[in-house]
């Protein structure tokens, strides 16, 4: 409402009544299953250095860009000013802890189901099998799909790779294998990113972007409850699995990452929420990244 300069839930009622754009971000605030490209793109910064590293290739070798499009960043930032608070030096220094925890997880590279698939001659060959649960309309699949394309398409060894992507809502499971995204879900996409996997249409709403190339190949959607029964017997090198937890109770919780920690290969990476963590709950997922919420399946 403040955003809108709205004062009171009538006045609101009868902008979002009026407004097209307005009324599908208020629905979108009550749906979990709202989502937008590379989502704390530090997080997929870090799943490219594991992928460079298990290469044992460095930044300099190639060309990559995921910091967000500063021109969006403004545009957010004009809709939405950020408040500057100051840290205090405890907050400073547990996040420089983070930071160089964040650093040192490349350090398990050798460890990981990855790296042995791409470096061991009786693992060469085989598939890197990544799965997003809930992949809720496509936007996490299509993100790692893009930063896999651009190293394949720069590096000739890179490994044969396929992405899962699954989730419970048969309506973001059909708006994702059409991909095609509002304005919103593009917020954090990087020029470079925007440039080689999208297309940009002019639409009553707004713009529409439709993502383009080969990077639906990439990616099998699937309408399931994982729950109750998964359509693959495959064990998967990475999960990534965020902002699910926080929705859901205990209960289902300690099942649905039962089903996750059986599906992970031994060395296989758990990518969990920012705000998520597993409290120690599965002895044979340590947690190598505080900052990204990286879990390494200890074999």
């Amino acid at each position: 409402m403040i955003r809108v300069n709205c004062s009171t839930i009538h006045s609101y009622y009868y902008h979002i009544k009026d407004d097209k754009k307005e009324t599908e971000k208020f629905l979108n605030g009550f749906n979990i299953n709202y989502s937008f490209f590379f989502r704390n793109w530090e997080v997929f910064l870090q799943f490219e250095n594991f992928f460079l590293k298990s290469l044992k290739s460095q930044r300099k070798d190639i060309f990559t860009k995921l910091t967000p499009n500063p021109k969006r960043i403004k545009q957010k930032s004009r809709k939405k000013p950020i408040k500057k608070i100051k840290k205090s030096e405890a907050k400073i220094a547990f996040d420089r802890s983070l930071e160089i925890k964040s650093k040192t997880a490349l350090s398990f590279i050798e460890e990981t189901s990855l790296y042995k698939k791409i470096n061991d001659n009786s693992n060469r060959g085989d598939s890197i099998n990544i799965w997003s649960c809930p992949c809720a309309s496509g936007e996490e699949p299509y993100s790692i799909a893009m930063i896999l394309d651009n190293l394949k398409r720069q590096k000739p060894e890179f490994p044969r790779f396929k992405i899962y992507a699954s989730d419970i809502d048969g309506d973001a499971i059909r708006k994702a294998r059409i991909g095609i995204y509002n304005e919103s879900a593009m917020k954090e996409v990087s020029k470079y990113n925007e440039k080689n996997y999208f297309t940009k249409n002019r639409a009553p709403s707004g713009f529409k972007y439709s993502v383009t190339g080969n990077l639906k190949e990439y990616i099998e959607f699937i309408e399931e409850d994982v729950t109750k029964k998964l359509h693959t017997n495959l064990k998967f090198d990475m999960i990534f699995c965020r902002y699910l937890l926080i929705y859901i109770n205990r209960k289902l919780r300690n099942k649905f990452l039962s089903i996750i920690e059986n599906r992970l290969n031994p060395g296989g990476l758990l990518i969990l929420g920012k705000t998520e963590t597993l409290f120690n709950s599965f002895k044979s997922l340590k947690l190598i990244d505080p900052k990204n919420r990286f879990y390494l399946k200890i074999a």
